[in-house]
């Protein structure tokens, strides 16, 4: 029983299409919201604001409230999160290699590929 309560409020990692992007980029330094929306390029403000929630939820990243002429807020990897890097570059590239034989669809582009 206990068991069952503590996967009740372990947060589940979302694993959808921007967090590994997400985590990739935040692997060398912190992002302000706008900044890593720029970034990434397509995603919208909706899905980069569900992706980081979850993340941070689940320790991977962490989000910093910083006080200088204008309240910002900046999201980084904790220490949890930098350990997921290397496993997570593995099964991407496992995905573009078997990618054909499985029916998701994984893109990921060349900048992760050598990281």
């Amino acid at each position: 029983m206990k068991t069952m309560q503590e996967s009740k409020m372990a947060s589940p990692i979302f694993i959808g299409r921007w967090t590994p992007k997400v985590l990739f980029s935040l692997k060398e330094r912190s992002y302000r919201h706008g900044q890593l929306r720029r970034y990434l390029g397509s995603i919208s403000q909706r899905m980069l604001t569900r992706t980081l929630r979850s993340l941070e939820s689940t320790g991977l990243i962490t989000r910093r409230v910083t006080r200088a002429k204008a309240m910002a807020v900046e999201y980084s990897l904790t220490q949890l999160g930098r350990t997921i890097i290397t496993p997570l570059r593995g099964m991407c590239r496992w995905a573009r290699r078997h990618g054909r034989e499985v029916s998701a669809d994984v893109y990921l582009p060349q900048a992760y590929e050598t990281q």
